[in-house]
């Protein structure tokens, strides 16, 4: 299990930030639950003001589903580049089902994906990472703040 740790995600945000810069996004759109954190610090580091979410649930515990099940909408009518943010990109369902879900209803954005991890056997890879996940990741804001 790797341990991911509020040092390493400050530093990771400032160069995932770095990466996502060129592409000049007008919206972010966080993975709820898992990529909110880091799209709301993405948010502030880029200075984009416009960040919404959209929860996608994939996951139960530690176990995958069979089924993703898509809950919201985001409202992206005013918007030309859109960067989805997630913590991981595992098996790369997730990624995928949202991709084409917002690509049906905004055929005219421009979508990109940033994720901190990614595991090089997922099915799509998002267009900006930092690592890859050769573990089990406990990332702090799922284990800090268990009751």
């Amino acid at each position: 299990m790797i341990h991911y740790e509020y040092n390493q995600f400050k530093n990771d945000v400032l160069s995932l930030a770095a990466i996502c810069e060129p592409f000049q996004p007008d919206t972010l759109v966080a993975v709820a639950r898992g990529g909110m954190t880091l799209a709301h610090a993405l948010s502030t580091a880029l200075d984009i003001r416009n960040l919404q979410s959209i929860r996608i649930e994939s996951y139960d515990g530690e176990r995958q589903r069979d089924t993703l099940t898509i809950r919201g909408e985001c409202d992206l009518s005013l918007s030309k580049k859109v960067l989805i943010i997630d913590d991981i990109v595992d098996s790369g369902q997730t990624l995928e089902a949202l991709l084409q879900y917002l690509r049906i209803r905004y055929p005219d954005i421009e979508f990109k994906s940033a994720a901190i991890y990614t595991k090089p056997s997922a099915s799509i890879q998002p267009e900006y990472s930092l690592h890859e996940a050769t573990d089990w990741i406990d990332f702090f804001w799922e284990r800090d703040f268990l009751k």
